[in-house]
């Protein structure tokens, strides 16, 4: 019989799939029971709220994969290698979650305010400071061009994030590659693109 936290782990990974299919406002309580093969007696028992859940979901996917992005930048190693380990995290990221950048899209236009609001209450602040000053100390020391963080972001999430939203399109255009294939060819040049972009010449 499944303990409280594995229910709770049980409930998460069903609310994911539901608010990445959904999003928040087209979820609800009776389809995350459902998905979790539970009734709602059971589900209002570990969350009482369809935001508690959200809250959590939100929390969680902060904690695995926030972490492993401040971890790899302060590996002491050469910028180059940390910036083809961060790539490769965040693509793995999204193959774990493909639906992920239509959710964070669908909510940020949805209510932007509230998705701001919620990552801030699981601490991504924090990690955004961290990792706001592991640039800057990267700056002082020469290792980086001093360029506005948004700049580094829109490059990540751009080059990252595009072909997962394009998946269906790309599949049609390049049948004979395949996703994966394309991935595979596309990721060093994203690496390269970061390093042009961050590293002094």
């Amino acid at each position: 019989m499944d303990n409280g936290k594995d229910m709770e782990a049980r409930i998460i990974e069903a609310a994911t799939q539901v608010f990445l299919e959904k999003g928040y406002e087209g979820s609800n309580m009776t389809l995350i029971a459902e998905a979790a093969g539970i009734g709602r007696p059971a589900l209002y028992y570990y969350f009482r709220t369809k935001d508690k859940i959200y809250n959590e979901l939100f929390g969680a996917l902060i904690r695995d994969f926030i972490p492993s992005v401040v971890s790899i930048l302060q590996l002491d190693v050469p910028m180059t290698e940390r910036i083809d380990k961060l790539v490769d995290a965040y693509f793995e990221q999204l193959k774990k979650n493909p639906r992920l950048p239509f959710f964070l899209i669908r909510e940020a236009n949805r209510d932007p305010q509230f998705l701001l609001q919620t990552a801030l209450q699981q601490q991504a602040g924090n990690w955004a400071q961290t990792i706001q000053q592991i640039f800057q100390h990267e700056i002082e020391n020469g290792n980086v061009k001093p360029i506005p963080v948004f700049t580094i972001i829109f490059t990540v999430l751009g080059q990252v994030v595009f072909p997962f939203l394009a998946k269906p399109l790309l599949e049609t255009v390049f049948p004979d590659e395949g996703f994966e294939q394309i991935i595979a060819i596309w990721k060093p040049c994203v690496a390269e693109s970061l390093k042009h972009l961050l590293l002094p010449e």
